[in-house]
């Protein structure tokens, strides 16, 4: 069946934009600063005197899914696409892009591309797609909090048990009015991808996983109950988060980490530039969140790269692409506005300098991790409800796991 859907892709899909015999590549990308991207690419082309260009498409990230699969349809699609990195094992299954297992093994920093984030755009040991824009999951914390706490302000827990005694240090009735006004840390959850991204790592850095590298649901397990029973008991026993924290959005916690009412809360490089904004003054830091008896893990959200399916000038993809992922372009077109890039050893760069905290991301980078799975939308709904049940306390913790695990799977497999 793959094959058949592969191949009527194939027979319908080869289409791209010549005009008076210049090739013109569309690029489509959620993400403006691909426009960027595609103006460096057109001015090195015309400079080298090669008659290749590119036009920019910007995908609104609700229709980056149906409109792809209405273009592959009609064979009207772009040449490049990146998109959520979470739906190329889908599209990869499908035939719906080129392998470029070839090219990727002769690019010189290939190494150095997250393996965690890589293997979504990997397919029977061969490459599709590459890492392209990161977004990576990470604990924040108030350093001038921890000083007044007695705490070295210039270090993160690093493990669960710090994470709790610290809490503990930093959880205070500051009034002394019998009610907390300043937690340690607070949980995050009114939304099933704040889940995903804010607590899955604690599966992780703990040896659990929700899918195997094949997609296989492997949630159930002792590793994933012990990170559930860790998150209730910061709530529950020992009391170091709100107890409503379970319910709130990020957004939520982000405004109660700049009015100082939170000390530490889980999330991402996209608050590092609205807190220098919103709180210029405020010193914070960021660290890869605390691990379990496991290894330290990151969310590796964003986007990845690849080339659609028999555009008719694969080689000039491939060269948007290999431009695409050059210094230049990385530098210039996402460090400006503080967005993460896939290669590490670009971070010492004039934009993120003037913000160390960006700077921080290189270290991460490496322990990113990304659940692969053909249906990453439908684990959804069993997520926020059991998980969120869970830590509410209205669902016992191992049974909650379990049952996840039967729903995902229902769902998935």
């Amino acid at each position: 069946m793959k094959k058949a859907v592969s191949i009527f892709i194939m027979l319908s899909f080869a289409i791209a934009v010549s005009f008076a015999g210049e090739i013109v590549l569309r690029v489509w990308d959620r993400l403006p600063q691909m426009g960027i991207v595609v103006d460096m690419f057109n001015s090195k082309m015309k400079s080298e005197g090669k008659d290749v260009s590119a036009v920019f498409e910007l995908i609104p990230y609700e229709q980056q899914v149906s409109k792809f699969i209405a273009a592959l349809g009609a064979g009207r699609g772009p040449d490049i696409y990146s998109l959520d990195l979470i739906q190329y094992p889908y599209f990869i299954s499908l035939g719906a892009f080129l392998d470029i297992t070839d090219h990727f093994n002769s690019l010189s920093f290939k190494d150095e591309l997250p393996e965690g984030i890589l293997n979504l755009g990997r397919y029977n040991d061969r490459i599709y797609a590459l890492p392209y824009e990161l977004d990576l999951s990470v604990l924040f914390w108030n350093k001038d909090l921890f000083r007044k706490a007695g705490l070295d302000p210039d270090v993160a827990p690093a493990t669960w048990e710090e994470m709790v005694e610290f809490s503990q240090k930093l959880t205070l009735d500051l009034d002394g009015d019998g009610t907390v006004d300043q937690w340690g840390f607070c949980e995050v959850g009114s939304a099933p991808g704040e889940y995903m991204f804010c607590f899955l790592p604690f599966v992780w850095n703990n040896g659990g996983r929700m899918f195997d590298n094949t997609g296989k649901v492997v949630f159930n397990s002792q590793e994933t109950v012990e990170a559930l029973q860790f998150w209730r008991d910061l709530v529950a026993k020992y009391k170091v988060a709100p107890p409503a924290s379970p319910q709130w959005a990020l957004g939520d916690v982000y405004h109660s980490f700049v009015a100082g009412r939170i000390a530490m809360f889980p999330s991402g490089n996209f608050h590092v530039t609205p807190l220098k904004q919103d709180a210029p003054d405020l010193d914070f830091g960021v660290a890869l969140l605390p691990k379990g008896k496991g290894e330290y893990a990151t969310f590796g959200g964003g986007n990845m790269i690849g080339i659609v399916s028999l555009t008719k000038h694969p080689e000039e993809a491939w060269s948007f692409i290999e431009f695409a992922m050059s210094e230049e372009a990385l530098v210039e077109a996402f460090a400006p506005h503080m967005l993460l890039i896939p290669r590490p050893s670009l971070y010492d760069n004039k934009y993120y300098a003037t913000v160390p905290q960006m700077m921080e991301f290189a270290k991460f980078i490496e322990f990113a991790v990304t659940p692969y799975t053909m249906k990453y939308n439908e684990v959804y709904d069993p997520v926020l409800y059991y998980i969120q049940g869970a830590l509410l306390g209205h669902i016992d913790v191992a049974e909650a796991v379990r049952k996840c695990h039967e729903e995902i799977k229902r769902r998935v497999e």
